[in-house]
This record gives structure tokens, C-alpha cells and sequence, in this order.
């Protein structure tokens, strides 16, 4: 006898989270258990189009900074890939807005900043242990 298995849909539930966090002004959406969200707007670096994608977000200097771990596989993340391309991003935190400047945290911040993002959330020391690649740190600089 064949057992069904169902797989969660990552693509569709990225999908009603946006939604939710937009319709709802950032009153849902801005925190998964204990890890605050991002909605964060970029430009598509091959269609021009603007992209919105939830990233889990650690507190950095004015802002937010996010890890570009794309769960600990060995590429980079299209949305990391578009900011490299078009830095100008726009955030929104709960109910903040803002513009800002997509940039790399400088390297010699990076081993505390990952230390207090791992501390947060362990995942993102398991995907450091997995990948050979550096996993870049991208803070969002106001503007």
C-alpha cells in the first residue's frame, strides 16, 4: 500500500503571508513565533518588475539586517541576487515603511552580528554548517 505524503507549499504560503501583512497594515505577518518578518520590495534584475518577498529579520544598527541563507542551499537567494542588482529596497516592519539601501555588513562585524542572528535563530547556524559558500549579511540602510 502506497502512503500519500503532502508537502507544505512554501510557494503558495509566501504568497497569503504577503497578502496577509499587506492587508492587515503589518498587524500580521511581522513576527513568526519568536523571528520578526520583513516585507521587503526589489526590483527584478533580469524583468525590472517589482518583487515582494517576507525574510526573517535581525535587529542591526538602525534597521534590520537579513542573512541571504536561502535555507542552506549552496546558491544564493533570487531576492539577494535582485538587491546586489538594484540596492534601492523598501521595508516594511509591522507598520514601519521605510526606503533604504540594500548593503553587505561589513566583514568585521559579520562574526557578531551572526552570533547574535544564531542566538535568535539556531536554524541559521545549521545553515552556515551546511553550505561551502560565504552567506552574505545585507542590512537595509535608510534613506
Amino acid at each position: 500500500m502506497l502512503q500519500e505524503k503532502t508537502m507544505f507549499n512554501w510557494k503558495y504560503f509566501g504568497k497569503a503571508h504577503k497578502l496577509l501583512y499587506r492587508l492587515s497594515g503589518g498587524r500580521y505577518g511581522a513576527r513568526m513565533g519568536w523571528i520578526d518578518v520583513a516585507l521587503v520590495d526589489t526590483m527584478g534584475r533580469k524583468t525590472g518588475k517589482k518583487r515582494t518577498v517576507p525574510i526573517a529579520c535581525y535587529p542591526y544598527r538602525d534597521s534590520v539586517v537579513v542573512s541571504a541563507s536561502n535555507s542552506g542551499q549552496e546558491k544564493h537567494p533570487a531576492w539577494y541576487l535582485n538587491m546586489m542588482a538594484n540596492p534601492e529596497v523598501t521595508v516594511q516592519m509591522g507598520r514601519d515603511r521605510y526606503r533604504a539601501m540594500a548593503e553587505e555588513v561589513p566583514d568585521e562585524e559579520r562574526e557578531a552580528l551572526w552570533k547574535t542572528i544564531v542566538d535568535i535563530n539556531k536554524h541559521q547556524g545549521e545553515y552556515l554548517e551546511k553550505v561551502d559558500r560565504k552567506i552574505p549579511l545585507v542590512w537595509f540602510r535608510r534613506v
